[in-house]
């Protein structure tokens, strides 16, 4: 996974370079966890900006991601807050020796190359949830009819410029192989300073996508019941017309197997 993930450590001390703000998508998982309790485990947290966003609303919050920069430019970020806890972890092998969660969530699945990463993270995952607890995953769907396609060179700006000093941008192409299941994006970072000087890094990664039977059975495996699959963020009920977004929501069940 390490080789596919695209120069995190380099983005980590530009990862909010587009000046948006996020707290609606922050309240969105804040609300989802406090259905389930007040433990939140976040894989793949990047900064951990949604964990703090947690931590500050009173929940106890675990956060870990494999990029060491990011986890580095988190605890310089929200160092001051009670509540969350940054690590430097693999979702597919990690052990923490803290109290069970309610709650885990994450984004970034599509980092996982092979459907057997998924079921090394789902079970390093089941291994740290009480029985009941929730596991929501976001994630894109691959499509059996899914034609390859190619996005030319575009280029995006922020929001707004965040960094005193710097103007910054990205330019990007993307390739989409219906075969594999894989998006190919190939981008690059630039940060100009007010002399004109421009630095700049490439960042270029793969996303594997998975069929819905795919998911379905490495849930399954690995200790878990699916009990809602939804097409947005309003939690509309998955169809099997709609497109490649979806949420997975999975309860870990009772099975004997489980190490906890």
């Amino acid at each position: 996974m390490t080789n596919n993930i695209g120069n995190y450590a380099k983005h980590a001390q530009f990862w909010n370079w587009g000046g948006n703000d996020r707290t609606t998508e922050y309240e969105f998982w804040h609300n989802y966890a406090a259905k389930y309790g007040n433990n939140v485990l976040i894989p793949m947290c990047a900064l951990g900006e949604a964990g703090a966003y947690m931590a500050q609303k009173g929940m106890n919050v675990i956060a870990f991601d494999i990029t060491e920069e990011m986890i580095i430019e988190g605890k310089k970020k929200f160092a001051n807050i009670s509540g969350l806890q940054l690590f430097k972890y693999d979702i597919r092998d990690f052990r923490l020796d803290i109290p069970l969660i309610d709650f885990c969530y994450c984004t970034d699945f599509g980092h996982l190359q092979s459907i057997e990463d998924i079921k090394k993270a789902l079970a390093c995952i089941n291994n740290h949830l009480r029985i009941g607890g929730c596991l929501v995953i976001e994630t894109g769907l691959r499509l059996p009819d899914a034609k390859s396609n190619y996005t030319p060179t575009q280029t995006w700006h922020p929001f707004k410029q965040v960094y005193p000093g710097l103007k910054v941008w990205k330019t990007g192409d993307t390739r989409n192989d219906a075969e594999t299941g894989r998006c190919h994006i190939s981008q690059t970072f630039y940060a100009e300073d007010e002399s004109g000087d421009i630095d700049s890094f490439d960042h270029t990664f793969y996303l594997q996508s998975y069929y819905r039977e795919e998911w379905l059975a490495a849930f399954e495996e690995c200790g878990f019941d699916v009990i809602g699959e939804y097409s947005n963020r309003e939690l509309k009920t998955w169809q099997s017309n709609d497109d490649g977004y979806r949420i997975f929501e999975a309860i870990k069940n009772e099975d004997e197997n489980s190490d906890k």
